[in-house]
């Protein structure tokens, strides 16, 4: 696909830019070849999208943990900022901030298969640990498009959600909704990919994945040992989870296993 309304030579190609994620800034950049290959058709297919939905585009980043999916949103989020698709305005909003709060989750319990109970905070990132009718109810506001709309954000600094984080002008024209779960449609979950307009799905190697989520956690102060046996136990379950939402995206961006784009793979369409 070609993509003639994108600049094909903007001048922050191949340097390094920064974009806040949880509280933590993350770098990347965006390589010429990555430019024309990806990033353009990529912007083009957006754009398009948007011309069908020129009130608010609402469009989900899906994948799991470990995969990029909040940096992807942010780098979307940052080129529209620098004016790359005219007349759009953008907002990235994290699934995280609908964790339940950690105090919350310190006194409420799951039972095991053994019958002993071990408190949310040990299983935290996992399909129950988050307050899904609150984000039914903020994906609704984003959807009705008639006010500000406030959005909870999460830190990985204090490791809890922050109420209000972010606010959404009714002018903002596409969303991106970043999280494991927003493809996801059962038990309570039911429902909610129906709101999004375009569903992206990033697929990395498993190699890549457990990679980038032992560094997290041990940035996040966890050791070693620590962050390994957390991935294992429950970051990889949820991940097997979360791959079976990758079927019903309209886009697959692969990454390899230095978390470069690769290839786009769109819905009924042959490479």
């Amino acid at each position: 696909m070609t993509a003639p309304k994108i600049d094909p030579f903007p001048p922050f190609l191949n340097r390094q830019i920064e974009v806040t994620v949880s509280d933590r800034i993350e770098r990347a950049r965006f390589t010429s070849t990555e430019w024309t290959e990806h990033w353009r058709p990529l912007l083009a297919r957006l754009h398009e999208y948007h011309t069908r939905q020129p009130l608010r585009l609402m469009v989900a980043i899906a994948g799991p943990p470990g995969t990029g999916k909040s940096v992807l949103a942010e780098q979307l989020t940052w080129l529209i900022s620098h004016n790359i698709l005219p007349d759009c305005r953008a907002a990235a909003l994290p699934l995280d901030g609908f964790h339940f709060p950690h105090d919350y989750l310190k006194s409420h319990y799951r039972t095991l298969a053994d019958s002993t109970q071990v408190p949310l905070t040990e299983c935290k990132g996992a399909p129950d640990t988050f307050d899904v009718e609150d984000l039914r109810r903020h994906l609704q506001l984003l959807r009705d498009r008639t006010a500000t709309t406030p959005w909870p954000g999460y830190s990985r600094l204090i490791h809890d959600t922050v109420p209000n984080r972010y606010r959404v002008s009714p002018s903002t024209n596409i969303i991106f909704v970043e999280g494991n779960y927003v493809l996801l449609d059962r038990g309570p979950y039911v429902g909610i990919s129906a709101f999004f307009d375009f569903k992206i799905y990033i697929d990395t190697p498993p190699v890549s994945i457990v990679s980038n989520l032992v560094e997290r956690h041990i940035a996040g102060g966890k050791s070693e040992e620590a962050a390994k046996d957390w991935v294992r136990k429950i970051d990889l379950p949820n991940a097997r989870l979360v791959e079976s939402t990758r079927k019903t995206a309209d886009l697959i961006i692969e990454r390899n296993r230095e978390d470069d784009i690769v290839a786009l793979h769109w819905k009924g369409e042959t490479a």
